[in-house]
């Protein structure tokens, strides 16, 4: 009887360790992402010219998080998805961020930048409902 009580809660505790957001995703790497994707917004709606330290240290947090914390290869097609959505988003990012910057003037359309990030943007609200 000790035995599986000790199972059961050996059981509980790792099911904890891995719990998922309401769309199949870990909810560490949901809630990186999400605080990664936030601070992209905030940093492009406060016109940065280049990435602010609020987006640097939560992109520094979901990369430990994907590589360090979980085994990248073994996540579901679910949370890689995710995660290649959130790299999209930072790519359309750092478009927009460079567009801005003086020193990169004639090599990025701000305009076709912030397109491209509103429209990644709404694409991952919708899919990953994320609060605006």
């Amino acid at each position: 009887m000790k035995r599986f009580l000790f199972f059961l809660i050996l059981l509980l505790a790792l099911s904890g360790c891995t719990q998922k957001s309401e769309e199949g995703i870990r909810t560490e790497i949901y809630t990186a992402g999400t605080n990664y994707f936030e601070s992209m917004q905030k940093s492009v709606e406060e016109l940065d010219q280049s990435p602010s330290k609020s987006v640097i240290s939560n992109s520094d947090h979901f990369k430990d998080v994907c590589t360090k914390k979980f085994d990248y290869s073994k996540l579901s097609k679910k949370e890689t998805k995710f995660i290649d959505s959130v790299g999209d988003l930072r790519i359309a990012y750092e478009h927009v961020t460079d567009s801005r910057n003086p020193k990169y003037k004639d090599s990025f359309n701000e305009e076709a930048a912030l397109s491209e990030f509103n429209s990644l943007s709404q694409k991952f609200i919708n899919n990953y409902k994320v609060d605006k």
